[in-house]
């Protein structure tokens, strides 16, 4: 190589010109490169997150789905007490507790999307599945929740004790049919809430023990499908917040189920805080959701006083409210008799006897000045038939020994006749029944053989030993005479299962 030729090499190596503009070139190609990957990159992040939020809106929409039907649901079981009656609020639709079935309003809009709502039936009345779906645009969500619905009146139990036993222990044949709450206030956790021995039968679940004419005065029972059968059902629970449950003997919760009958013999659900004692304890309970839940209503339900401010007028209290709307007596009312006649009125409020054995009652009445309201026989004759709706607020104490029913078939609680004292009510007398809703602030006392059909609430209760019985009436909370204490207590619904799915 001559050595023009290596010079004209190495000048153009030294020629820097090129070199530069192939590094800009690099450089350019570089930036757009980061260019569009950036682009790339907001482009992705402004999808995700636009996926996001319609992820979410869907979400709120099922969400909405869920409440609509929630409110839909509370509302029908405030006026019914079931959601497995062949009907949600207005709709007819259900029950099915094998595939879900959709609600009226399928398809709705809301927010730019829509949402369908399914339900499907639980084993009780009072449980129910929720399948609520939504979307907007490309997204979609579903929401299965499982609810339970509690009612909050103490009225809706067949005992609702504050304290709890009062006495000895509950033995004998003694039958408890419907749901029972003890708050157990003041008790510990060691402490018996209730004490059952030998044959007593708590929260049992029908009706079967009932004497037939008796049955026949009140409204048939709700049915329920259970293990493939319809079945008449009290949809009977226990509830303790505070205290032991004891049971020795053959005494139970429940009963085992039997093919076949046309009742439903197990309880829908115990829930016992501080759990079971006696000699057979847990073994001897028969319910559908086990042993094992606590007491689920929180501080939610506390015992009802008539010291409290009046729901309506919270300047006055529960007791003086009704004293000041009612009709006052002094000692007119502390031993009526079958052949009693007397009529008091002041044209609102109302109460009188025939002379023949039938009472009559409206409205509001007041017996103050630390009298009595005594109700007794007349020899053999035991009966007084009541018609009617109304309360008697005694500030002395009560005792009910006589028949004390309604007239008729299907007349109870359409016609009911309210006792509230701030003392004790006492039932003493055997071979008796007594309809009514009955309130003791301190103590209702059932020592003898007495049917109650109704409800009994009182900080304590002592049932004897000599095989008393009580049978709810699931009707009488929407049916309670004017006036009564609790009486304006609502629903509460439990959420007691949610998943997105």
């Amino acid at each position: 190589m001559s050595a023009k030729q290596v010079n004209n090499i190495l000048g153009k190596l030294n020629n820097r010109r090129g070199s530069l503009l192939l590094i800009s070139y690099l450089v350019t190609v570089v930036l757009i490169g980061l260019s569009a990957a950036f682009m790339l990159s907001a482009t992705s992040e402004a999808r995700i997150s636009e996926r996001q939020r319609l992820e979410t809106v869907a979400l709120y929409i099922a969400e909405s789905g869920l409440q609509r039907a929630i409110s839909d649901l509370r509302l029908d079981y405030a006026a019914t007490g079931s959601w497995n009656d062949g009907n949600i609020g207005s709709f007819s639709i259900g029950p099915d507790t094998t595939t879900y079935y959709h609600v009226p309003y399928t398809n709705t809009s809301l927010n730019g999307g829509q949402y369908s709502v399914k339900l499907k039936n639980r084993s009780a009345s009072d449980q129910i599945q929720i399948l609520s779906t939504s979307t907007i645009q490309d997204a979609t969500a579903t929401i299965l929740a499982y609810v339970s619905a509690t009612s909050s009146s103490p009225w809706d139990n067949v005992i609702f004790a504050g304290a709890g036993q009062s006495g000895a222990m509950i033995n004998g044949n003694v039958n408890i049919a419907g749901s029972v709450i003890i708050l157990g206030d003041g008790l510990g956790p060691t402490d018996l809430a209730v004490n059952l021995g030998g044959t007593a039968e708590f929260v049992r679940n029908n009706y079967t023990s009932l004497d037939a004419a008796l049955q026949a005065k009140i409204a048939p029972l709700p049915t329920t499908i259970f293990n493939g059968e319809t079945v008449s059902t009290l949809n009977s629970e226990l509830r303790v917040k505070n205290g032991v449950v004891a049971l020795s003997g053959s005494a139970g919760i429940g009963n085992p189920d039997v093919a076949g009958n046309s009742v439903k013999e197990t309880v829908d659900g115990v829930y016992v805080t501080d759990g079971w004692g006696g000699n057979k304890g847990a073994s001897n309970v028969f319910s559908d959701n086990e042993t094992i839940h606590a007491y689920d209503l929180g501080d939610s339900i506390t015992f009802p006083s008539l010291s409290d401010p009046d729901p309506n007028d919270p300047s006055m209290t529960i007791q003086a409210k009704f004293k000041s709307e009612a009709l006052p007596l002094t000692t007119e009312l502390n031993d009526i008799k079958p052949n009693s006649s007397f009529n008091y009125s002041d044209g609102t409020n109302s109460i009188s006897m025939d002379g023949n054995g039938n009472l009559s009652i409206t409205g509001k009445i007041y017996i103050e000045g630390n009298n009595d309201l005594n109700f007794n026989k007349k020899g053999g004759d035991t009966t007084i038939t009541y018609s009617g709706s109304g309360t008697v607020l005694v500030e002395g104490d009560t005792e009910v020994n006589i028949n004390l029913v309604t007239s008729g078939n299907n007349s109870f609680p359409s016609n009911s006749f309210g006792i509230m004292t701030p003392n004790t009510i006492g039932f003493y007398e055997s071979q008796t029944a007594a309809m009514g809703a009955f309130f003791a602030e301190d103590t209702i006392t059932i020592t003898k053989q007495t049917d109650v059909i109704g409800s009994i609430v009182s900080n304590y209760f002592d049932m004897g030993t000599n095989v008393p019985s009580i049978y709810q009436t699931p009707e009488l909370t929407t049916n309670l005479p004017p006036g009564m204490i609790g009486g304006g207590s609502g629903i509460m619904i439990n959420i007691d299962f949610w998943a997105e799915l």
